[in-house]
């Protein structure tokens, strides 16, 4: 090889390496097992707990529960986990939300989506900003705002 090609090799070989190590984190949320916890026999005890409630009382829960997930992402917690009781929450109270203000279901289904987006994609700060719109939506929706 000559002194050209091997320095055009090395060029590309630095390029290509500087580009992947930009790339996006992209995390699988489904990938990972339900929060379990073992009996004394080895075998996997999981509990449900429904979710009930009015969307007065359960738009606050989800904005706490948005609130926690910057942190999460960013640091050691579950963030699939979290993920999963917020978009559970919306789901719950989605209906009254849509029955007695339909101008803020937009709003609020885009912060859900922000947060999975956030979780997907590692971006902490994503969440975040999920958080700080759905806490004015929430305010709207209670009449706190």
């Amino acid at each position: 090889m000559n002194r050209l090609t091997v320095v055009t090799l090395a060029a590309i070989s630095a390029l290509t390496l500087g580009v992947s190590a930009c790339a996006e984190t992209v995390v699988d949320v489904d990938a990972g097992t339900p929060a379990a916890a073992t009996d004394g026999d080895g075998t996997i005890a999981t509990t449900t707990v429904p979710i009930v409630g009015t969307a007065t009382e359960l738009l606050p829960e989800l904005s706490a529960e948005m609130s926690r997930l910057s942190a999460q992402i960013s640091g050691d917690g579950d963030e699939r986990a979290t993920l999963r009781q917020i978009e559970a929450i919306w789901v719950v109270a989605q209906p009254e939300v849509e029955a007695s203000r339909p101008d803020l279901v937009g709003g609020i289904q885009t912060t859900v989506d922000m947060a999975r987006n956030a979780v997907v994609r590692v971006r902490p700060a994503d969440a975040d900003k999920a958080f700080s719109i759905l806490t004015d939506l929430v305010d709207r929706y209670t009449g706190d705002g």
